[in-house]
């Protein structure tokens, strides 16, 4: 009950944060952090870790400068009904890039039991981002909700991991003479990654992700990370023609402590800020990431 009790205060905490701020880009953003929150771009990972986690996350560019553009986000999942339905949540506040954008989405996923202990799972994702869009044919600008849906096939075994998704199939406005005010990138991202252990307390996981966008040549992500007596995560990545309104090449960098079985604190260098359009604006294109994940009652460590 004590953990429990804990946990709605933080949840009641972040959501508050997140959602009392505004904001300023689309739901892309979101795109940058699937390797620590794979339900990012594939709700079919849902519930994939098997227990409750509660995952933060603040991106801004110049910490120490009054309204800086800054990101939050929060996501929580988790497996119900004895491991068989994953279940996850995330919220959005961007003012980041082109739009201002709020978002709230959830997900639920269905996991069949496979050999050797591995899950498969197929997910469907629905909420709505808000943006603030000017409307040609009124000559105003409004806060137009857009609906979002996803969906995705997860697998998940002992040493293999992938996916394939498509994170965004809607995500359009219209104004009265039906142009259109906004439509978001619809990406197909096929996900795929091992776990290699190169000694008793070092594990490497190396992963790639490709994204398909019509009209557009594939993206690649090149993904590293090496986990060291499951306590310190460091990690390199390479995103090539990401997916997001404008195609970007950029690095990204990560180091995650394991401070308890129930507390991990993550820090993400982007050489350039994720999925915005608008990062060549800026004397310093560059952000950075804080992330803190919850974990209570951690059945087994989750890389």
């Amino acid at each position: 009950m004590k953990i429990r009790y804990q946990a709605g205060i933080f949840l009641g905490a972040v959501l508050s944060l997140v959602l009392s701020q505004t904001a300023s880009a689309q739901k892309e953003v979101l795109y940058s952090q699937y390797l620590i929150n794979p339900i990012s771009i594939n709700p079919a990972a849902a519930g994939s870790a098997e227990t409750f986690q509660l995952s933060a996350s603040l991106r801004r560019k110049w910490f120490g400068i009054r309204n800086a553009p800054l990101t939050q986000t929060v996501s929580v999942d988790g497996a119900v009904a004895n491991g068989r339905v994953g279940l996850g949540f995330q919220a959005l506040n961007d003012r980041m890039g082109l739009f201002a954008a709020t978002g709230a989405y959830g997900s639920v996923a269905y996991r069949f039991n496979m050999p050797a202990l591995a899950k498969l799972s197929i997910g469907v994702q629905g909420g709505v981002s808000v943006l603030p869009l000017y409307d040609y044919s009124t000559a105003a600008a409004i806060n137009r909700p857009i609906a979002s849906l996803g969906l995705g096939i997860y697998y998940k075994g002992d040493r293999f991991f992938g996916g394939l998704s498509v994170p965004e199939l809607v995500g359009r406005a219209l104004d009265l003479s039906e142009r259109y005010l906004y439509q978001s990138v619809r990406p197909v991202m096929l996900q795929a990654g091992t776990r290699i252990d190169l000694s008793d307390k070092t594990v490497l996981i190396p992963s790639v992700l490709v994204s398909k966008i019509a009209e557009r040549s594939p993206g690649v992500d090149l993904n590293a990370r090496v986990w060291i007596n499951e306590q310190l995560g460091l990690g390199l990545s390479y995103r090539y023609n990401s997916p997001g309104l404008v195609s970007a090449n950029y690095l990204y960098a990560l180091a995650e402590f394991q401070i308890s079985n129930a507390i991990r604190l993550g820090y993400t260098f982007y050489s350039q800020t994720p999925e915005n359009p608008t990062a060549n604006l800026y004397f310093q294109p560059s952000t950075h990431e804080v992330t803190l994940r919850f974990t209570p009652n951690a059945l087994t460590f989750t890389y």
